[in-house]
Parts: structure tokens; sequence; C-alpha cells
């Protein structure tokens, strides 16, 4: 039943938008402009008390006018007329109701107490409801827009966040990571459906295959748990829980209302869940997209291959730090590679080339790390300016060819974006600094040692 009644928030085929304004300055403006922006199929509709027309469309006076069962309703209404907004959609029987309006428990005890209505008005009804304090959602399957929040770019990671913000923030960070957001959500202060109805939701949505969070609270934590270490199992989890400090946990408060519990309970919560948790936002963003484009990794051997013997200790530390091993390469693969690189090379792990423009070396040294038994292989690029689109074809092809899980520290800076988007395009991570490789290396293998041991309780359990 939760699963049907939040359809209608991501795939509706009727959309009501309460508080409809002709007035650019007014939220009411940008979300009607931001509805009737997109080629959504369903059916909209927007109500004003004075009836007017709003960017061509004729508006109704009062909730009460639009017709039954309608799927989703927006309210952009004042906090005085919530209340009244929300008993007339149960009455209605309006699905799902997503209410922007602030000024509730972030506020204080006269807050606190209108959300306790709130949740009693819901109780009963079939009506679920997201917020208050929220800045909606949008869906790139259905192409509905219904937030103040920029529309994404379309692709297969899926955000959930407390904060309306940052959805338009991830969005942005994500895209020119060559990556794209099936669906994003602003939760706000979370009255009924939270991140664990989403999250189920979610870990079901063909359309989805990583899941974004950034939560400064959790309501449920038993649910969570439950829900979050199944659809770990299938699709991947990336959360950044703030509130870590005691002043980050009073900040939250005035944001959402949001009670921080320990940061410490809630590491090992997610821990054992399987969720991987970012440090910060950028991390979120690394995080989401790496794994969005490369699957866990099995182990955590890795390669380094790099053609200077800087970068390549860096991303040795940065490797070690990260939770990886480093495995010495056999013997054969050694004579192998001395058979053709400079004889001033180190064919040790990491692989130092020594400065070379002959980019052909980085595929043929890959060649022939795929017989060795490791689980991915970091590429160090200092510079290679004059070569740069070459090195890109070189690498795309070694990945299509030997399947190996690559990642790749290219530590010039714009000189090579260009390049750095072309390889996540090619679905090879492409970063300016070996540790933040190393720390989106080190979440994959975590997140697949996570998977086996999974998979060994439940064969266990059989055979017991």
């Amino acid at each position: 039943m939760k699963r049907a009644s939040l359809s209608a928030l991501f795939d509706p085929r009727s959309v009501a938008l309460i508080g409809a304004s002709s007035d650019p300055g007014k939220i009411g403006y940008r979300l009607a402009a931001n509805l009737l922006g997109r080629p959504f199929n369903g059916s909209v509709y927007f109500v004003n008390p004075k009836g007017t027309t709003i960017l061509g469309k004729a508006s109704l006076r009062t909730i009460e006018e639009l017709p039954e069962a309608i799927d989703l309703m927006i309210l952009a209404v004042p906090k005085t007329a919530i209340m009244p907004s929300v008993r007339a959609g149960i009455r209605k029987r309006v699905r799902c109701i997503v209410a922007l309006t602030a000024g509730f428990k972030e506020t204080g005890d006269a807050g606190h107490a209108l959300e306790d209505q709130l949740r009693e008005l819901l109780q009963g009804s079939e009506t679920r409801l997201v917020g208050p304090n929220c800045a909606g959602l949008a869906d790139t399957g259905s192409s509905l827009h219904a937030t103040i929040e920029i529309y994404p770019g379309r692709g297969r990671i899926a955000m959930v966040s407390q904060s309306g913000s940052l959805c338009s923030a991830f969005s942005s960070n994500i895209r020119i990571r060559q990556a794209g957001v099936s669906k994003y959500i602003s939760l706000g202060n979370k009255v009924d459906v939270d991140e664990a109805d989403l999250v189920e939701y979610l870990g079901e949505d063909e359309a989805t295959a990583c899941i974004a969070l950034y939560i400064e609270d959790i309501n449920d934590g038993r649910r969570l748990r439950e829900v979050a270490t199944r659809v770990c199992r299938t699709k991947p989890i990336v959360a950044l829980k703030s509130g870590r400090t005691e002043e980050g946990a009073r900040a939250t408060y005035s944001h959402t209302g949001a009670m921080a519990g320990s940061d410490t309970l809630v590491e090992g919560a997610l821990r054992q869940m399987g969720v991987l948790r970012a440090d910060d936002l950028t991390q979120l963003y690394d995080l989401s997209a790496v794994l969005s484009v490369l699957k866990p990794l099995p182990g955590k051997r890795i390669a380094i291959l790099s053609d200077a013997g800087g970068p390549g200790v860096i991303a040795t530390d940065a490797a070690v730090q990260a939770g990886l091993e480093i495995p010495q390469l056999s013997a054969e693969t050694k004579r192998r590679l001395l058979g053709f690189l400079p004889p001033f090379s180190s064919v040790q792990n990491p692989i130092d080339m020594t400065f070379t423009r002959d980019v052909r070396l980085y595929g043929r040294c890959i060649l022939e790390l795929h017989g060795e038994n490791i689980d991915a292989v970091l590429v160090t690029i200092p510079s290679h300016f004059t070569v740069k689109q070459d090195l890109v074809s070189v690498l795309a092809e070694a990945k299509q060819r030997h399947g190996l899980s690559l990642v790749v520290a290219w530590l010039a800076a714009d000189e090579v974006e260009e390049q750095r988007r072309e390889l996540w395009k090619q679905g090879i991570p492409c970063f300016s600094d070996p540790r933040t490789a190393a720390a989106a290396l080190g979440a994959l293998s975590r997140y697949g040692q996570w998977l086996a041991r999974r998979r060994n309780h439940v064969e266990h359990s059989e055979i017991s």
C-alpha cells in the first residue's frame, strides 16, 4: 500500500498546485512555470482564490472545485492555510500532498503542536504527506518538475534530501561527472513520509541504480535499518549524515527541527546496513557517480599505474588509508612489463613507467595487469597536455577490452577538464587527486565485502 501511494509522487496522472500565482516574485509562480515548462503528460490544475489566469491557464478558486482523487497536490500557501488545505485534500481523496510551507517545528513549541495536528489529521486517511518545510520533487522519467529547485539531467541516481537546496546542488555536481538523476525529493520536516519510505520505494524503482541520501536526523532507526539492509543487497546507498558535532546538531534543529542522535551510533548503524557514508558533499557526489558506473569490487587488491614517482607514492598511501591492499606483482608479470617499458622503470606495485609520451604504454600495462589477481587499477597521470586526447582513447579501449575497473587521478587542472568528463562518459571515474580516487575504490571495496558477508550469512542461514 505504501509503495502504491508513493507512486503518485513520482508518476502522477494529475497534479494540483494550491497557491499558484501570476506574480513572478512568488514561489507559486515559479512552481507553476516549472510544472508547465516540462513535457509532463498528466493533467495540471492551478488553485488561486482570485481565480485568475496564470501563464495562460485558468485557475480554480478552491480545492473543492478540483476533481476527485487527484494524485499529487502541492501546497504553496501561508502556514495558516495548511490545515484547511490538507483537510480539504483528504476529503477529495488526494493521494499525496507536498507541503512547501515553512514555520513548523523548526520554530519551536507552537510549530511542534501544529505538526502534531497534521499527523492526527492524516491518521486513518489514505493520503500521504511530504514536508512541511520542503522544496518539492522532480522526476526525469515522467518529466515532472514539481519544485522550486533546478530540473536535473536524466540518469540513474535518485536523491532523497532533507534540504531542498541540496537537490539543486546534487543535480549540478552530478552533471559535471557525466551522471544524471532519475528523481529527487526534498523531505523537510518529515511529518509523514520519511527516508525509510523513500528508500523502500526506490529500492524497487527500475529507473534508479543508486540512492543518495542527505539526512539530518532519522525518524525510525529500526525500520530504516531493516529497509536499507534489504535494498543494499541489490543497489548501493550513499548517505551524508550531518550533525556530527554538537554545533552541527544544534544547526540541524534550527533548519528542520531535527534532533540529531549520537554520531558514533549512526556511524555503526550505517555500516551494518551496507550504506556508504560520505564525509562531505563532494564525496556524496563522487561516490554516487562512481557507483552508477562501476560495480562493487569483490576484494581490496589494487594495482597502481603511474608515469611519475610522486603521484604513485601519494596514491599508495591513500589506497592503504582507504583500506585497500597493494600486492606485489608476479615474477612473470614483472618480466613482461620490463620487456617493453624503459629500463629505468619500476615494475613493483605501484608501477612507475617514468615520464613517457608514448600513451600506448598505459594500455599495454593494463593488459598485463589483467592477468594478475587484482580487483581494480588506479591510474595516476601528471599532465600529458599534448597527448591528452590520445590517452583518453587508450584508457577507454583498455577498459572495454579487458573489463577491469579503472579509476583515474589526472593531476592537471582545467587543461584536462574536457578529458575528465570524457573518461566519466566512458565509465572511467576521473578525479584530480589520487586520494579522492583511492577513497572511491575503497568505498567500492567496502560495499563489495559487505555484499559478500550478506551472501555468506544467507547461505549459512539456509544450511542451518
